[in-house]
């Protein structure tokens, strides 16, 4: 199996600085070498984002990011010469310890500067004021401020400041974490929470766009917000603050304060829609199109390695010789034993810091394979054991060593008892592969997370792709049931 593994910096030994420290001058000449690359367009500035926060990061029908963050980025990289940015979307909890493993060179997605954060990333100057606000049904009048959220259900986003601001400030009231912005908002119209507490700017925006909720007390904090960047790449830090110093002194950066920000930014752009509506699907159709050929690279190139490695761990499980059942069924345990996410998020987020970095697509692939693999392991050992002993007698008599005697007899009929085991365990694996949206794989349920966030409409996106897996998987179950019974004449 062939591993397309990178040694980045992360596996160099670097020793511990503080931000203005000039004592350590490997990362700092690093740092200059790679923002040199960037001014020379040899490398690109990669820049993690979550994309479903507008009015800072969201997308369009064509997929293209847009968003106050995305502009000024893209402003701020054109006044220090960076020629290539690339944007990442990634789960806003995820951007931080992506710049740690350095998957990304910055994080750019409304980050409050915050004590915490800033022990492990550095942050730019302050690039627009944020601070929390509370925000309630239109219809909701007894939530006015911070007190009156005791007992109450608070809608917060995973990851964000919110979470351990209420903890520390509203010890009472009862968190309902959600993974993006607009699953804040959706939850108090549905009657899943009773308020929300989120950045004010992206907060007043939704109100703005789609209405039925309020904006109630004073403003909670005063955090700003900030660009994230690793402890190691300070010349790229502080080019981007002598650009934002520029943007302002010249305009361009209170045109796009406007732009995003200002009153027909502002302006409500919300129709009178129905429960259903097909045009968030037909106006998105080449997002879909294209997160369902990710889907589907994904559950193939998984399955085939799931097959090979549980093919092997069967064999291993299988075998005569101690040390290699030992293999077998630690790797059996260990995977079984482990929830899938931690695997996944221990590949991609973790092995870089120990010098292995892997692209994201890859590290997908090979998580859900090992995942679905352990399973066919004992798949294979089943069926294999299930074969009557005297097939094995019967084929050493005719003169086959034990290996031939596998080959040809024993596994060609295991195959044929595997089939409908496998078959749902195919199934298993594709409604899994949309996990692989957590590490940033845009298939077809990332895609789907990121139309919701400009359309808002969750209900019409999230039964569509429903339908889709539906159809996928009775895809599957069809086929494989097609070949069972067309071997059926072998059994």
């Amino acid at each position: 199996m062939l591993l397309l593994l990178t040694l980045t910096p992360a596996g160099q030994a670097v020793a511990p600085r503080s931000d203005t420290s000039a004592a350590v001058t490997g990362p700092a000449d690093a740092g200059t070498d790679r923002l040199a690359q960037m001014r020379a367009g040899k490398i690109p500035l990669r820049v993690g984002t979550d994309a479903t926060f507008p009015p800072f990061e969201f997308t369009d029908a064509k997929g293209q990011m847009l968003g106050f963050d995305i502009d000024l980025v893209h402003l701020l990289a054109q006044k220090v010469g960076i020629k290539d940015v690339q944007f990442t979307q990634l789960a806003f909890g995820n951007i931080v310890p992506a710049i740690q493993a350095k998957q990304i060179d910055m994080g750019a997605s409304a980050i409050y500067i915050s004590d915490a954060r800033a022990k492990v990333v550095d942050f730019s100057d302050i690039y627009y004021p944020g601070g929390l606000a509370i925000f309630v049904s239109d219809k909701n009048d007894s939530i006015k401020s911070l007190a009156d959220l005791a007992g109450k259900k608070v809608a917060v986003q995973v990851g964000t400041k919110s979470v351990e601001w209420l903890k520390q400030n509203a010890p009472q009231a009862e968190l309902v974490t959600v993974q993006t912005n607009e699953q804040m908002f959706s939850s108090v119209k549905l009657g899943q929470a009773d308020a929300v507490v989120t950045g004010a700017p992206a907060g007043q925006y939704f109100v703005a766009q789609q209405g039925g909720m309020k904006e109630v007390g004073s403003r909670l904090t005063n955090e700003n917000y900030g660009y994230a960047f690793s402890k190691d790449d300070a010349p790229l830090r502080k080019a981007f603050n002598t650009a934002l110093s520029q943007a302002k002194d010249d305009g361009s950066y209170a045109a796009l304060t406007d732009k995003w920000f200002g009153k027909k930014a502002q302006e409500g752009s919300s129709k009178d829609r129905g429960l259903f509506n097909l045009s968030s699907i037909t106006d998105s159709w080449r997002q879909l199109l294209s997160g369902l050929g990710v889907t589907l690279e994904v559950v193939v190139l998984s399955m085939l390695l799931s097959l090979c490695l549980g093919m092997i761990g069967g064999l291993l499980r299988l075998s005569r010789i101690a040390p290699l059942r030992a293999i077998g069924a630690t790797y059996v345990s260990v995977i079984r034993g482990t929830p899938f996410v931690v695997q996944m998020f221990f590949i991609y987020f973790g092995l870089p810091q120990l010098g292995l970095q892997l692209n994201p697509l890859v590290a997908g692939i090979i998580s859900l394979g090992l995942y679905s693999g352990s399973y066919v392991t004992e798949i294979v050992r089943g069926a294999v054991q299930s074969i009557d002993r005297g097939q094995m007698e019967a084929a050493r008599s005719c003169g086959m060593s034990h290996a031939s005697a596998m080959r040809h007899v024993v596994v060609p009929q295991a195959f044929l008892r595997m089939l409908p085991v496998l078959g749902n365990e195919a199934v298993s694996l594709t409604k899994n592969s949309a996990l692989v949206s957590f590490i940033t794989i845009h298939e077809l349920f990332l895609v789907g997370q990121t139309i919701i966030s400009r359309t808002f409409d969750a209900l019409t996106i999230y039964l569509f792709i429903g339908l889709i897996y539906y159809l996928l998987t009775n895809t599957i179950g069809l086929g494989a049931s097609r070949l069972e019974k067309r071997l059926a004449v072998y059994v």
